[in-house]
């Protein structure tokens, strides 16, 4: 590691794909709730969307894709990603510092392990979430509901 700033970048990057894998949540949501709109149009009365979820936390959005998907799997994986992000972004960076404030270096060096395995797991989870929306995708874009009844 060649300076703190150096160290707050990869910090910065690494947690750039967290924030990634929360889109996609978010964008699975809300494509999930329009698919239920377009379902129940004209039958009941239904105004979620994906705005009511703009700002949720990662727990909160784990929670919702629980309810909207059939994966249990895919939700303990997201789960154990949140606890490793909720470390990594809440208490990581403090736990690399002195009793002075200043960076240590040695336990610094030993959370870049952490932070180099986050990132390609934030990429899998979000191109699972993206995998797990595509099997009702079609029937958002494509179905015609309106004859249905």
């Amino acid at each position: 590691m060649d300076t703190d700033d150096d160290f707050y970048l990869r910090v910065a990057h690494a947690l750039s794909g967290c924030q990634l894998v929360e889109q996609e949540l978010k964008l699975y949501i809300t494509e999930a709730l329009e698919l239920v709109n377009k379902c129940v149009a004209g039958k009941l009365p239904f105004s979620m969307n994906g705005e009511d979820y703009a700002d949720a936390s990662l727990e909160r959005l784990i929670d919702i894709f629980r309810k909207l998907s059939s994966n249990p799997n895919l939700v303990t994986e997201l789960r154990n990603f949140k606890k490793e992000r909720n470390f990594l972004s809440h208490k990581g960076i403090a736990h690399c510092l002195d009793p002075d404030g200043e960076l240590d270096y040695v336990t610094a060096a030993e959370f870049q392990n952490r932070l180099a395995a986050i990132s390609p797991e934030a990429q899998r989870l979000r191109l699972a979430v993206h995998e797990e929306a595509n099997k009702f995708r079609g029937h958002l874009w494509f179905d015609d509901e309106s004859s249905a009844g």
